[in-house]
C-alpha cells in the first residue's frame, strides 16, 4: 500500500468504547478466484471503513478490483469458484460467518446495490418489479405495495409516477431506468447503498440528475453510501473520502480533498491528471494533448502542442447540407405509417481538411444516425453530403468503394467491431486484401506498420482480440480504420467507455496522428470536458437538430444556445471544494422525436451570433428555448412511453 495515508484512528469515550463506530468496517480482505485449479488473488489485503451517513468512495479503472470487493461484502460470488478471507463487519455482524439465509436477510433490507447498467427484468412491467420487493421484504398486500411503488417513482423524481407503473424496462430511457433501480434499491430503507458505477453508462446531463438524485435522497434518509467510480470528476462531486485501488490492492486513502490537492501516490496522480477539466483551453485555440503520469513512478509527460492548423478557406473535404433522416412506424393489420422518427432534421455543417470537427450531444439526438448517413450505412430522405467536391448520391460502384478508402469508422464498442474468431493480424489484413494489390509480404509488414503507429507492438499481430485490454483493443480499431490511408475518420463515441487515464492516451494517440497523417476528424461524443480537448470547431445537436455551431473557442466560451448551456453545467467539477457552488440540472428527459406523418418541421434559421459562430433562432429571429418537461408531456401524450 505505498504511498496510502492512513486515517486517524476511532475516538472513544471514557469506557473505551467508540465514539464513532463504522457502520461498515473492512479487515484484510483477499478475495481470489479459482483458475485450472490454482487459487488467484484478485483483491489483496484490503481495508477501509464506512461510517454512518458518509459517502465513500473506491475509485480504480477497470480490472482494479473495485467491484469484485463489493460484490465481497454483499457475498454474491459464486462460492464454488470464489474464495473470501479477512473480515467483512457491518452493524456489528460478521458478514463472513452469517448462513446464507441471514445474509439474504441482510441484502436489500440493510444494504443494498445499484450497478451500472440498471439491473431490470425486460419481461416485467416496472410496477410488478417495485411491488415484488415490497411484499417479500417488507409483507406489504399488493394494494399497499402498488402505492408504495408510487411513492417511491415521487422520491426518484420520476414524472408521473402513478403511469410509469404499467411500463416495461424499454419504454423508459437509460437515466429513467436508473432512476427505477434506485427506487427499488431504496424500497427497504437500506443502511447502505452500494453504487457500483451508477453513471458512467449515462449523458452528461442525466449523470449530473442521478448524482444529485443520491446526495439528496441520502441527506433524506441518513443512510451511507459506497460510490464505485473511476472518474474523479464525479469522486470531487459526491464522496467524503476517498481510497483508491490499483491492481487488486488499496494504494491511498484519504479525505476527497486531501486526495486531490496533496495525492502522494503516482497512480493517484495520474488518474487527477487525466482528468479534463472544463474551461482549461480557453486560450488556445488548437487541440491539445493530455499529461500522462507514469503509474509506476509519477514522472509527468507535458502536453504537446500542435503546430498545423486547418485552413478555414480551403474547400471543406466534407460538406453536410439539409440532411433528413426519419424512419416510419407501421402499426395495424395493413402495417400502415402510423408515426416518423424524425432522427437527423435539417442539419448542415463542413469539416475542413486536417479540421476537428465534433458532433455533441445526448443519446437520442441524432449524432451516431448522421454518421450513419455519411457512411452510406443509414439512408437519409432530403438533403445532400458531398466529399471531396463530389456528391455521395449517384456514386457509381467503383466510386462508392474509393469513397470507403477515403471515409472510415470507429465505433464504440471494439470488442464488437472486432471478428472474435480472426486474430489482429487477419483483421488488419481483410481491408488490404481487398482495396489494395499488395503482395502478401507487403501485407504483412503494412500490418506491423500500423500496430506500431498506435504504439502496439508487431508480435501482437498473432492474438485474438479477447486477449487485450480495452484500450489497446480501440488502438487496434483505429489501426484497421487508418489501412486504407484515408482522409476523413469519423469517431463515433470512440473513448467514451473507456477508463480515464486510457482515454487519455486514446485522444491523445489521435491528435498525433492528426498532426502527422494530415487527417480530418468528424468526433462524436457527449463528453464536453473532452470535446474541448480536441477540437477544432463544435456543433452541438438536440433532438435532430444542430442548435450551435462554431469555433470550439466561442462555443465553449460564450455559449449562446439554452441546450449548449445546460451540457456544460452538467460537467462534473473535479475540485471537491467547489460543490456548494454547483448549478443543479433541471430532471428533465430528451424529447420525443416521433411526429405525426403529416408534421411539417417549424422553419428554422442559424443567428450569427460571432465570427463563424451560429446558434438556432425561429423565423422571427429569436434563439429556440428548450421546451419544458409539462409542455413535452402534452405535445407527445399518446405516444409518449413507446417513444422513450
Amino acid at each position: 500500500m505505498t504511498g496510502q495515508r492512513m486515517e486517524a484512528p476511532l475516538q472513544t469515550n471514557e469506557e473505551g468504547r467508540d465514539m464513532a463506530a463504522p457502520l461498515l468496517s473492512i479487515r484484510n480482505l483477499t478475495t481470489s478466484f479459482r483458475n485450472d485449479g490454482q487459487w488467484s488473488p484478485v483483491v489483496r489485503d484490503v481495508s477501509f471503513d464506512i461510517r454512518a451517513r458518509e459517502t465513500l468512495a473506491v475509485v480504480g479503472e477497470s480490472g482494479s478490483g473495485k467491484s469484485v470487493t463489493a460484490m465481497s461484502v454483499l457475498r454474491l460470488l459464486p462460492p464454488a469458484s470464489s474464495r473470501i478471507e479477512g473480515r467483512i463487519t457491518f452493524d456489528g455482524k460478521d458478514l463472513t460467518a452469517l448462513s446464507d439465509e441471514a445474509m439474504r436477510a441482510i441484502r436489500g433490507n440493510d444494504i443494498a446495490m445499484i450497478f451500472q447498467e440498471a439491473s431490470l427484468n425486460p419481461v416485467y412491467k416496472i410496477g410488478f418489479q417495485l411491488a415484488e420487493v415490497l411484499v417479500e421484504h417488507r409483507a406489504m398486500s399488493q394494494t399497499e405495495a402498488q402505492a408504495e411503488s408510487v411513492r417511491l417513482l415521487d422520491r426518484v423524481r420520476i414524472p408521473s409516477a402513478k403511469n410509469r407503473l404499467d411500463a416495461y424496462p424499454h419504454n423508459l430511457s437509460g437515466g429513467m431506468r436508473q432512476r427505477v433501480a434506485i427506487a427499488m434499491a431504496l424500497a427497504c430503507q437500506p443502511k447502505l447503498l452500494i453504487a457500483d458505477e451508477p453513471t458512467t453508462a449515462l449523458d452528461v446531463t442525466i449523470q449530473a440528475q442521478i448524482i444529485e438524485l443520491i446526495k439528496t435522497l441520502q441527506q433524506e434518509d441518513g443512510m451511507s453510501v459506497l460510490f464505485i467510480t473511476h472518474d474523479m470528476g464525479v469522486v470531487a462531486e459526491v464522496s467524503d473520502r476517498t481510497v483508491v485501488m490499483y491492481r487488486g490492492e488499496l494504494v491511498e486513502a484519504d479525505t476527497t480533498a486531501e486526495i486531490f490537492s496533496r495525492a502522494s501516490h503516482p497512480y493517484t496522480r495520474a488518474l487527477l491528471a487525466s482528468i479534463p477539466h472544463l474551461g482549461s483551453m480557453r486560450d488556445r485555440d488548437a487541440p491539445l494533448s493530455f499529461p500522462l503520469v507514469d503509474h509506476q513512478t509519477g514522472a509527468v509527460s507535458e502536453p504537446k502542442e500542435t503546430v498545423a492548423r486547418p485552413n478555414q478557406q480551403a474547400e471543406p473535404l466534407l460538406a453536410v447540407r439539409g440532411l433528413k433522416v426519419r424512419f416510419n412506424i407501421r402499426s395495424g393489420i395493413l402495417g400502415g405509417v402510423s408515426g416518423r422518427v424524425h432522427a437527423v432534421e435539417d442539419v448542415s455543417f463542413d469539416v475542413k481538411p486536417g479540421e476537428t470537427l465534433s458532433l455533441v450531444g445526448e443519446s437520442g439526438c441524432g449524432k451516431s444516425t448522421t454518421a450513419r448517413a455519411i457512411m452510406g450505412l443509414a439512408k437519409y430522405e432530403d438533403g445532400g453530403i458531398t466529399f471531396n467536391g463530389k456528391p455521395l448520391a449517384g456514386l457509381t460502384g467503383q466510386e462508392q468503394l474509393a469513397r470507403k478508402r477515403d471515409v472510415q469508422m470507429v465505433f464504440q464498442d471494439p470488442f464488437a467491431s472486432l471478428n472474435p474468431r480472426m486474430t489482429v493480424g487477419q483483421a488488419l489484413s481483410e481491408p488490404l486484401a481487398f482495396h489494395t494489390s499488395l503482395s502478401r509480404a507487403g501485407i504483412r509488414a503494412r500490418v506491423y506498420e500500423l500496430l506500431e503507429g498506435v504504439g502496439l507492438h508487431p508480435d501482437m499481430a498473432s492474438r485474438y482480440p479477447h486477449q487485450f485490454s480495452g484500450g489497446q483493443l480501440q488502438r487496434i480499431a483505429i489501426a484497421r480504420a487508418l489501412a486504407l490511408e484515408p482522409k476523413l475518420l469519423i469517431a463515433d463515441e470512440a473513448v467514451s467507455a473507456l477508463d480515464v487515464s486510457v482515454k487519455a492516451q486514446i485522444v491523445n494517440l489521435m491528435i498525433e496522428l492528426q498532426e502527422r497523417l494530415g487527417l480530418s476528424y468528424l468526433f462524436i461524443s457527449h463528453d464536453m470536458a473532452v470535446v474541448e480537448r480536441v477540437s477544432h470547431r463544435v456543433a452541438v445537436m438536440y433532438l435532430g437538430e444542430i442548435v450551435e455551431i462554431g469555433p470550439r473557442q466561442a462555443v465553449f466560451g460564450n455559449p449562446a444556445h439554452p441546450y449548449t448551456r445546460e451540457l456544460m453545467s452538467a460537467v462534473p467539477v473535479p475540485d471537491p471544494q467547489r460543490r456548494a457552488t454547483e448549478t443543479r440540472v433541471p430532471a428533465r428527459e430528451l424529447r420525443s422525436p416521433i411526429r405525426a406523418p403529416d408534421f411539417q418541421a417549424p422553419k428554422r434559421m442559424m443567428l450569427e451570433v460571432g465570427p463563424g459562430h451560429f446558434a438556432q433562432a425561429d423565423s422571427d429571429g429569436i434563439v429556440t428555448q428548450l421546451t419544458s418537461l409539462a409542455e413535452t408531456a402534452a405535445q407527445t401524450r399518446q405516444p409518449r412511453l413507446a417513444a422513450e
